[in-house]
């Protein structure tokens, strides 16, 4: 699982750090992520960007760039029509806090990957599959699949598939093996989620 987001931390560094409105490029997916993994490899090569403007860039561009309400219900499943109104509201944040706190403070580990885009097919105009390779130059790399939803009028992604697994549904089976554990109760998930984020900050704030 590490190393699944390992990866998917790469995807992210080159796909979306300054998060382009879909518009503003074009109304095409495949080049809506060309755009979007050219200002992102631009970005990643400015030394000059700090911790804690990369964390914040990180933050943008997952407001921006992903369905984040979408995917949050997704990734709690059934456990969502559970939960109370505090209860969905409490894990939205903190699901967005600890992306940021696991990636946020890794965003300057750019060592030259490229992604090419290897295809696309497009369902009523409204679900897209964006198909790219990322690697190094010259070397094979790894396939990334990108799913994009449009939603007002904006191409925004919900789910990144690396040599056929999606993350989405990894992130899924990891909470509802955290519920599990606690009796069931989605109040469990929250705690674990209040005491990583809470960890990973102190380490951040440490090593800067």
């Amino acid at each position: 699982m590490l190393t699944q987001f390992r990866l998917l931390l790469s995807c992210l560094c080159l796909g979306l750090l300054l998060a382009l409105p879909a518009k503003a490029a074009d109304d095409d997916p495949a080049q809506v992520m060309r755009v979007l993994a050219d200002r992102a490899i631009a970005a990643l090569s400015d030394e000059s960007l700090n911790p804690a403007r990369r964390q914040q860039a990180f933050r943008q561009l997952l407001r921006q760039g992903f369905d984040l309400p979408l995917i949050s219900r997704f990734v709690l499943g059934r456990h969502w029509r559970r939960a109370d109104t505090a209860q969905r509201q409490e894990f939205s944040q903190l699901f967005e806090d600890y992306l940021v706190a696991i990636y946020g403070r890794r965003l300057g580990r750019y060592s030259g990957q490229t992604m090419q885009i290897t295809g696309q097919t497009v369902r009523d105009g409204k679900d897209a599959l964006v198909r790219s390779r990322i690697g190094q130059p010259g070397a094979a790399g790894f396939l990334v699949d990108w799913r994009l939803m449009r939603r007002q009028g904006d191409w925004r992604v919900v789910d990144i598939v690396i040599e056929g697994v999606s993350m989405a549904l990894a992130q899924r089976s990891e909470f509802a093996a955290v519920i599990r554990t606690s009796g069931g109760q989605v109040a469990g998930l929250l705690g674990v989620l209040r005491q990583k984020t809470q960890t990973l900050q102190v380490a951040h704030h440490a090593a800067q």
